[in-house]
């Protein structure tokens, strides 16, 4: 009859059996061992080590029939995305584009609202999974705890070595912000102190414009406004940076800083992060998310009057 006997109950009765029948097999051994002498000792040896490896073996099979969940294939993010019919998002704070009330937790701000419409255009909902910082952006999208991070962005270089861009939200202008007395010339510009955060995008791009200048870098927990204080407190000529930012500081504080030039040193495209390899869910992003689509257009229009920003601060 063929016994049924789960995996573990099977190790277990093998076990058992070994173990109680082990010492009648012993008293034998011993009466035909005065008999036989070393010739028994050797097989018993030869005995017992055959058994062990073939439960080793057996073991080993077993553990190599189930343990290979690093080989078991996941969905994809976008199959992912429409079983459920949800984008987990994550996020940082960064107003205009991210908010967050203090007592509710609720998210909101221009990137907020953009999303959550354009989702739902889509048959989608927007999960505001996780406060992100970049430094964790990376494992968050590559484990699938997050499917899109939804802060819009011009990540360094380096990045798209272990993540992908997708989608569009309009076009960031970099302008130079001096003091706001200041009587700095071209000429001298070239050659000016310019302060910069070494977690944002300007501690390459401003060598990238301005290769004569000296660059003064302030580490990486740096915020917006300590890089904007560098000028108020004369540890800077200039700074180079993103319309957006420099008006909120402007507003926090008057008659601190002013832009040199309504003249743009650079422009780039913003955009969201997905993971790596995941083309079909990219240009699922890209065709909900553009701002060159007209529906999309009039909404972005919209939220740049709504978030009293300027046509110079995002371009479209």
């Amino acid at each position: 009859m063929k016994h049924n006997i789960p995996f573990l109950q099977k190790k277990l009765f093998s076990f058992f059996v070994f173990t109680t029948l082990e010492p009648t097999y012993k008293d034998l051994s011993r009466t035909y061992e005065r008999e036989k002498g070393a010739v028994l000792m050797t097989w018993k040896n030869a005995l017992f080590g055959l058994a062990s490896v073939a439960i080793l073996f057996s073991i080993y099979t077993s553990w190599q029939k189930y343990a290979a969940p690093s080989e078991v294939k996941t969905a994809s993010v976008l199959a992912r995305v429409k079983n459920s019919r949800t984008i987990k998002c994550g996020y940082w704070v960064f107003e205009p584009y991210i908010t967050k009330d203090i007592d509710s937790g609720k998210i909101g701000g221009m990137t907020a609202d953009y999303l959550e419409k354009v989702a739902a255009r889509s048959g989608l909902k927007i999960e505001w999974a996780q406060e992100l910082s970049f430094e964790q952006m990376v494992p968050a999208l590559s484990y699938d705890r997050i499917d899109m991070f939804c802060i819009p962005c011009n990540l360094p270089p380096e990045y798209r070595k272990v993540l992908d861009f997708a989608g569009s939200f309009g076009k960031l202008p970099y302008y130079v912000y001096v003091p706001f007395n200041s009587k700095i010339s071209k000429t001298d510009l070239e050659t000016a102190r310019f302060a910069a955060g070494e977690s944002y995008l300007t501690i390459k791009l401003t060598p990238e414009k301005f290769p004569k200048a000296q660059l003064i870098p302030l580490p990486q927990m740096a915020s917006i406004a300590e890089i904007y204080e560098q000028l108020k407190y004369n540890k800077a000529d200039a700074v180079l940076n993103e319309d957006i930012s420099a008006q909120g500081y402007m507003k926090n504080n008057p008659n601190i800083i002013r832009r040199w030039s309504d003249e743009p040193v650079d422009i780039k495209e913003m955009v969201f992060t997905i993971k790596k390899n995941e083309k079909e869910w990219g240009a699922f992003v890209h065709q909900m998310t553009d701002t060159n689509l007209p529906e999309n257009k009039a909404l972005f229009r919209s939220l740049i009057k709504k978030y009293g920003l300027t046509e110079k601060s995002l371009l479209f």
